[in-house]
C-alpha cells in the first residue's frame, strides 16, 4: 500500500491561500475528501509557529476541546475566551484549525476573537453544506477572512496527482476514468487507485500505468462509501440498490418502483440527484454504485435487474441505450429469451464501440437462437475488436446457408477484413469479396463489397485499381450517406496520392463534417477519414491541421467506450505529428501510452511500435529503439504501405542513432523506392537522406516532387536539397522549417549553415549559426542526430554570464561597470568575448540566447 500520497495541481488555490495568510488568514471550504487539509498543509509547510487544531465530533461536546492540548489544564476565573487568547498569542503566530465546523461555540468564539482582534492568523477548513457555529460563519460573513470555495479536482490536476502517486506515466484514458469515478474528490481517487492496485486493475505496462477492468470494492473503499451514505431504511436501501444496477433512470419509471416520498428522503439527503430538465435520477456519486453493487447477493441482484427490465420495457418508449441496458439486464438476470433483443442490443454495443460487451451479447444471441442474424452481429463484432480468428469461427457456422444479398455483403466483407487485416493475405481477401459481388444483383450490397475491397487496394498502395473500382461504384447507382462518406476518405487518398494533398485535406475535412451531421456516430467512417486528413496534412507541412486531424481521430476513441484500434492508430499518428515538430520525447510517451491498448497482433501495433522505435532513435537510445523493434515482431502484423513505411523509417534512424551514417542513407534510399508513388512518404524518405548529409542523392527526386505536390513543404525539401553549399541559404532553409513548426528540421539546417559557413572560412557566421542551431536543438527535448551531434555548445564564463544578463537586460555599459565596480572598458570588451563566441551581433540577440541557457 502506498504510504504517502503527492500533492500536486490546485497551484492556483495554494498561491491564493499563502497570499491570503500574508494579511491574515482563509477559511478552504469543500466537500468531504477534497483535499482542504492537504491543502492547508501545503500552504504551512515552510511556515513556523502554527498551532494545530483538528476539530472533531467528540470534542465539540466539551468547551474549548478542540484546544485542550494547546492551553494548561486548569483555566483561571473569570474570561476564558481572553485568557485563552493570550495563551495561544505568546506560543502561536498561526492557527491552523481543521475542520472547523465541528468546533465547540467556545472554541469556535475563541478564534472568532483572534481573527477580529488581529491576535493571529488563522487558516480554517470546513466542509461545505455543514452546518457550523455562527462564529466560524461570520468569519466569512462579516469579512473578517476571505472564503475559498475548494471546488473538484479537474482532469489535469487528478493527472497530475496520480503521474505523482504512481510515479510514472499514467494513460490518458485511465486518467479520465479515475476522474469520472472519483468525481474529482481527493480522497476517493487515492482509495480509488489503492483498490485498483491490489485488485491489479491498475498496472503498470510499457511503462505505462493503465486501468483494465471493474473497480474492485476493497473492504476500505466499501466503509468509506457506506459512512459517506449513512444509515438508511428497507425502503430506501432498494430505491439505491435500483439506482446502483439501472442508474440513470427517469423519475417516472423509478416512482413504478418505490414511492415517491422514499425518493424525495433519499433526495433530501443528497444521496441521490435528479436532472431538472430531463427528470433522470443518478446517485449522488459514481462510487455509491460500485459499493452498492457489491453489497447485493446474487439473487437480490437477479431480483432488482429482473425488477428494472420489467419496468423499462413497460415504459411507452425507449430508445437504444434502453435496449442496451435491457438486455443485460435480462441477461444477468436469467431471463433472457428473445434472440431478437440480444441481438438489437449487441448492435447498439458495437455502434458505441463496446466490444467486449457486444461480443458477449452476440454470444448470448447465438445461443439463443439467433442463427443468421446472431452470426452476422457477432462476426462484425469481432473483427472490430481484432479478434480475427474467433470472428472466422463464427463465420464458418454459417458457410453453406443460403444467403440474401444484404446478408452476403454483411458477411463477406467481415470475411474480406478478417483476412486482410487479420492474416495479411491480400489476394485471397481481394478475390472472396469480388467473388461474392459477382453473384449479387442488389445495388447497395454490391456498393458496399467494392467499398470494402476498394479499402484493401488502398491499404496496399493499388492506386489504379483504386480510382477503377471507385468509378464502378459510382455507375451501380445513388450512394447511401454512408458510402458517399466512404468513397470520401478514398477520395482523399486519391488525391494524396496525385499530389493534391491541399484538396485532400479538405475532402477530408467535408468527410468529418458529414459525419458530425448524422443523428448516429459512425465511428469507423470517422477513422478512415481522420487518417487521410493526417496524412495529406503532413504532406502539405501543415502540422497544425494534422495533429487536428489526428485530436478527432482520437475522441472517438475515447467517446466510444474507449475502442482500442482508434486510440492505438490515433495515438501513434499524434506521435507522428509530434516527432516532425521536433518533440521526439513526447512522441515517446504518446507511443508508450497507446501501446498499453494492445490487443493481439495488428497492423495499428506494428505502427505504433515502429513509430516507437523511431522516436527512441532520435533520443539516441539505441538500445530502446532495438526493444521496441523486436516487439512489434511480435505485436504487429506488417500490412500496408503505412505501416511498411513506419518500419522503413525507423530503421533508417535506428541505423543513424548507432553511427551507421552510410548504411542510414542507403536505408533511406530504399524506404524512397518503396514509397514511389506514394509522395507524403517518399518526400519524408528523400528528406531523410539529405539530412544524414547525401543530398546529391536525393536533390533531383526532391526537386521533381516539389512541382507535383501542394503545400509548403515539398518546395522547402526540394530547397534544402539544393542549398547544401550556401550556408546563407541554408539559414534561411532553418527559419522556414520553423516557421512550419518542424524545428529539428530547423535545427539540423542551421547546423549544416554552421558547417558550410566554416568550410569558408566564416568564422563569426559559423558561430552564430552553431548558437542558432543549439537554440533550436535545446527546444527539441533532448533529441539527438548526427548533424547536431558534434554541435558546439556557446559556454560563457560566469563572469560573462554576469555581464551579458545585465546587458540584456537592457543596463548600459556605464551601469554595469558601477554595479560591478568594473571599468568601462573591461565590461565592453567582455561583450565583444560574449559576441565572439556565440555569433551574436546585439543586445537582443543576446537576451534570445540567455533564455533557453
Amino acid at each position: 500500500m502506498r504510504s504517502s500520497w503527492p500533492f500536486a495541481g490546485r497551484e492556483t488555490q495554494l498561491a491564493a491561500i499563502r497570499s491570503a495568510l500574508e494579511s491574515g488568514g482563509a477559511v478552504v471550504a469543500g466537500p468531504a475528501g477534497a483535499g482542504k487539509s492537504r491543502l492547508a498543509a501545503e500552504a504551512l509547510r515552510d511556515t513556523g509557529g502554527v498551532a494545530w487544531i483538528m476539530a472533531t465530533a467528540a470534542a465539540s461536546e466539551v468547551p474549548l476541546g478542540a484546544m485542550a492540548h494547546l492551553l494548561p489544564d486548569q483555566p483561571p476565573s473569570g474570561n476564558v475566551i481572553r485568557w485563552a487568547a493570550d495563551v495561544l498569542r505568546r506560543e502561536h503566530q498561526v492557527l491552523m484549525v481543521d475542520d472547523a465546523h465541528l468546533l465547540d461555540p467556545v472554541s469556535a468564539a475563541l478564534v472568532h476573537h483572534m481573527v477580529a482582534g488581529g491576535r493571529a492568523r488563522v487558516l480554517a477548513t470546513t466542509r461545505s453544506g455543514e452546518r457550523a457555529p455562527d462564529a466560524v460563519t461570520a468569519l466569512w460573513k462579516d469579512d473578517l477572512l476571505p472564503r475559498l470555495d475548494l471546488a473538484p479536482m479537474t482532469l489535469k490536476e487528478t493527472g497530475l496527482v496520480l503521474a505523482g502517486a504512481l510515479g510514472g506515466q499514467v494513460e490518458a484514458p485511465t486518467v479520465r476514468r479515475l476522474w469520472r469515478a472519483s468525481d474529482g474528490n481527493a480522497l476517493f481517487l487515492r482509495e480509488l487507485v489503492l483498490a485498483g492496485e491490489a485488485g491489479g486493475v491498475l498496472a503498470e505496462r510499457h511503462g505505462v500505468w493503465h486501468w483494465v477492468g471493474e473497480v474492485p470494492v476493497t473492504m476500505r473503499l466499501r466503509e468509506l462509501i457506506e459512512g459517506r451514505i449513512g444509515d438508511v431504511d428497507a425502503g430506501e436501501r432498494a430505491a439505491l440498490e435500483l439506482l446502483a444496477h439501472g442508474e440513470p433512470l427517469a423519475a417516472d419509471v423509478l416512482t413504478t418502483l418505490v414511492p415517491p416520498a422514499t425518493l424525495g428522503r433519499l433526495e433530501d439527503r443528497q444521496l441521490v440527484t435528479v436532472s431538472r430538465q430531463r427528470m433522470m435520477v443518478r446517485l449522488a456519486h459514481p462510487l455509491y454504485s460500485e459499493v452498492i453493487r457489491a453489497g447485493c447477493g446474487t439473487l437480490r441482484t437477479r431480483e432488482v435487474l429482473r425488477s428494472l427490465a420489467d419496468a423499462v420495457e413497460e415504459a411507452e418508449s425507449r430508445g437504444g441505450e434502453d435496449v442496451l441496458r435491457v438486455a443485460l439486464w435480462r441477461l444477468d438476470s436469467g431471463t433472457a429469451g428473445d434472440p431478437a433483443l440480444l441481438i438489437e442490443a449487441c448492435q447498439v454495443a458495437r455502434s458505441v464501440r463496446a466490444l467486449d460487451l457486444a461480443a458477449r451479447l452476440g454470444r448470448a444471441a447465438l445461443a439463443a437462437g439467433g442463427g443468421l442474424a446472431a452470426v452476422t452481429a457477432l462476426a462484425a463484432v469481432l473483427n472490430y475488436a481484432d479478434r480475427y480468428e474467433e470472428s472466422e469461427a463464427v463465420l464458418r457456422e454459417v458457410a453453406g446457408e443460403p444467403l440474401d444479398d444484404m446478408t452476403r455483403a454483411e458477411l463477406v466483407s467481415v470475411h474480406g477484413l478478417n483476412l486482410f487485416w487479420g492474416f495479411g493475405r491480400e489476394a485471397e481477401a481481394r478475390a472472396a469479396l469480388t467473388d461474392a459481388y459477382d453473384t449479387m444483383t442488389e445495388p447497395e450490397p454490391r456498393q458496399g463489397v467494392l467499398v470494402i475491397r476498394t479499402s484493401v487496394e488502398q491499404a496496399m498502395g493499388m492506386f489504379d485499381e483504386v480510382r477503377a473500382t471507385v468509378e464502378q461504384i459510382r455507375r451501380i447507382g445513388p450512394l447511401s450517406t454512408r458510402l458517399e462518406i466512404g468513397l470520401g476518405s478514398l477520395d482523399a487518398r486519391l488525391l494524396i496520392h496525385e499530389g493534391r494533398v491541399r484538396q485532400a485535406m479538405a475532402r477530408a475535412g467535408e468527410g468529418l463534417d458529414a459525419v458530425d451531421a448524422q443523428p448516429a456516430g459512425l465511428p469507423a467512417l470517422t477513422a478512415a477519414v481522420a487518417d487521410a486528413g493526417v496524412v495529406a496534412a503532413v504532406a502539405a507541412g501543415d502540422l497544425v491541421a494534422a495533429r487536428r486531424f489526428a485530436d478527432a481521430g482520437y475522441r472517438i476513441g475515447e467517446d466510444y467506450v474507449s475502442w482500442d484500434r482508434a486510440l492505438v492508430l490515433f495515438g501513434t499518428l499524434r506521435a507522428w505529428v509530434c516527432r516532425l515538430q521536433g518533440r521526439p520525447a513526447e512522441a515517446v510517451r504518446l507511443c508508450r501510452q497507446a501501446a498499453v491498448r494492445l490487443r493481439g497482433r495488428t497492423p495499428q501495433g506494428a505502427l505504433c511500435l515502429a513509430e516507437l522505435a523511431h522516436a527512441y532513435a532520435l533520443t539516441g537510445d539505441v538500445a530502446a529503439a532495438r526493444a521496441a523493434m523486436e516487439l512489434a515482431g511480435e505485436l504487429g502484423r506488417r500490412i500496408g504501405y503505412q505501416v511498411d513505411f513506419a518500419f522503413r523509417s525507423a530503421r533508417t534512424w535506428m541505423l543513424a542513432a548507432a553511427g551507421d551514417v552510410a548504411g542510414a542513407v542507403e536505408a533511406a534510399l530504399e524506404a524512397a523506392d518503396a514509397a514511389d508513388g506514394l509522395p507524403g512518404y517518399e518526400l519524408h524518405a528523400l528528406h531523410d537522406a539529405v539530412r544524414l548529409g547525401a543530398a546529391d542523392r536525393a536533390a533531383e527526386r526532391l526537386t521533381r516532387l516539389a512541382a507535383t505536390v501542394e503545400g509548403d513543404l515539398a518546395p522547402l525539401f526540394a530547397r534544402h536539397a539544393g542549398a547544401m553549399d550556401d550556408p546563407q541559404e541554408l539559414e534561411a532553409v532553418s527559419l522556414a522549417f520553423e516557421g512550419l513548426g518542424m524545428l529539428l528540421h530547423a535545427a539540423e539546417a542551421a547546423a549544416q549553415s554552421a558547417a558550410a559557413y566554416g568550410r569558408q572560412g566564416m568564422v563569426r557566421q559559423q558561430r552564430a549559426a552553431e548558437t542558432r542551431a543549439w537554440k533550436l536543438a535545446r527546444r527539441c527535448a533532448g533529441a539527438r542526430t548526427p548533424v547536431l551531434t558534434g554541435l558546439a555548445t556557446p559556454e560563457l564564463t560566469p563572469r560573462q554570464r554576469q555581464i551579458a544578463h545585465l546587458a540584456a537586460s537592457g543596463m548600459s555599459n556605464q551601469d554595469i561597470a558601477d554595479q560591478l565596480v568594473l571599468s568601462r572598458r573591461t565590461v565592453a570588451n567582455t561583450l565583444v568575448q560574449v559576441y565572439e563566441r556565440t555569433g551574436l551581433s546585439n543586445r537582443t540577440e543576446l537576451a534570445e540566447l540567455l533564455f533557453t541557457l
